[in-house]
């Protein structure tokens, strides 16, 4: 994109550690100025000039915490929001598995209470509900939150803190399990947050976390889940050391390989209440033996991201310098932070089909690509699909195929390749 079409947005200079205070960071990855991943635009907006901000990643060789140089108000990302987490079969058999396994660990049952931190549009607190416990929400996008309670799903419409903490409990109580899935990755101020879960959280009550695996995100160079909601990239050291800080131990992680890209679950309880299991210590064996605090590691990481970058550039371009056209599946944030950081624009890839219909007949940031239903696919004329929410794949490959589309797809990440 010429540079005329963006506009600076005004973002923090974020120069210190948010975990352990370090200001020694290591820049590793400079994905370029780059327009909101989630600022999607109406045809009438495509001529303006859109707001955009460094993206850049820094790592902490003190606590192995990886971080954005900069951080945007939330308000301009957060308060209407249009990624619904259950519009992928995926993720809701994946919440309702988390839902039943939180509940058994928790020992939760009629009565008790539970609590989800960024609940999005409410889905898995309804699983939660199907099992016969009481649910509260708390999510800063005012839509999802209003959509949400009118469903039965009781929403704060507000960011998690030690305020909202203290309101809830004067209103619901004090939850057994509260849940943040996908969100601690999007929060500035992490003691802050251990503080409210503190205020709130039940005394024998567990917290259970999701977030994108720090190791899944380099090993796999995963770069694309990078965007400017993402401001860390964990693993479970990092998080180890802010839980210890605030009087809370980790005493379990799973691995979720399959969950966008790679995701851990960890459990963590007040410390005394639980003790660590065996799945903790081989989590912090692992992440030593990759080398979780080394620079070298993370520039390594960049080097291989930008090379394959190019090679997509060359293989998108010359699919169509042989007559071909090439779409793509999936509107998404990490889409977007691909497709701006190759510079591939809707003169390569035109149309981004959608499985969510909030975003249908609007256009992507930066590339300006038009979002579509699937059912478009029957008379499109692609012959390759870019898959840019690579991390479903399967999920889309079947979907292409029932909505009959028959060409080939192209898969970006880890490296590029072509199947059929």
């Amino acid at each position: 994109m010429p540079t005329e079409r963006l506009v600076d947005v005004a973002a923090k200079i974020h120069d210190r550690c948010r975990v352990c205070g370090s200001g020694d960071l290591v820049r590793f990855l400079d994905l370029g100025t780059t327009p909101l991943a989630n600022s999607y635009l109406r045809r009438d907006q495509l001529a303006e000039p859109e707001p955009a901000v460094e993206l850049a990643l820094q790592m902490c060789p003190r606590c192995g915490l990886s971080q954005l140089t900069r951080v945007v108000d939330r308000d301009a990302m957060f308060r209407d929001y249009l990624y619904v987490s259950s519009t992928s079969a995926t993720f809701r058999e994946h919440c309702a598995e988390l839902a039943a396994t939180a509940a058994r660990v928790a020992g939760a049952g009629p009565g008790d209470l539970v609590l989800d931190i960024a609940s999005n549009d409410g889905f898995l607190l309804s699983c939660f509900r199907s099992l016969g416990v009481r649910v509260v929400g708390v999510d800063p996008a005012l839509n999802l939150a209003a959509d949400a309670t009118a469903r039965g799903i009781p929403t704060i419409a507000d960011y998690w803190s030690v305020p909202v903490a203290n309101d809830l409990v004067a209103g619901h109580g004090r939850p057994r399990v509260v849940t943040a899935t996908n969100v601690v990755a999007h929060v500035d101020d992490l003691h802050e947050f251990v503080r409210a879960l503190d205020v709130a959280l039940a005394p024998e009550g567990i917290f259970v976390l999701e977030v994108p695996y720090l190791l899944d995100f380099v090993e796999q160079d995963e770069f694309d889940t990078a965007y400017h909601e993402h401001l860390s990239y964990l693993g479970v050291r990092p998080l180890r050391a802010i839980f210890a800080e605030h009087g809370y131990v980790i005493f379990d992680v799973q691995h979720f390989p399959d969950i966008h890209g790679g995701t851990i679950r960890v459990f963590a309880a007040r410390t005394g209440r639980r003790q660590p299991g065996a799945s903790v210590e081989a989590a912090l064996a692992r992440e030593a033996a990759f080398g979780i605090a080394d620079p070298r590691v993370y520039v390594s990481f960049g080097e291989r991201v930008r090379r394959n970058m190019d090679e997509l550039v060359r293989t998108v371009r010359g699919i169509r310098a042989k007559g071909g056209e090439v779409w793509a599946y999936g509107a998404s944030a990490k889409g977007n932070t691909l497709m701006n950081f190759a510079r591939l624009r809707a003169a390569d890839v035109p149309v981004a089909i959608d499985d969510n219909p909030k975003k249908w007949g609007l256009y992507t940031p930066g590339a300006h690509m038009r979002i579509a239903g699937p059912a478009e696919l029957r008379d499109s004329p692609a012959d390759h699909l870019l898959l840019l929410a690579w991390n479903f794949e399967r999920e889309i490959v079947r979907r292409s195929r029932d909505a009959g589309y028959r060409g080939a797809f192209i898969r970006p990440v880890p490296t590029v390749s072509v199947f059929s």
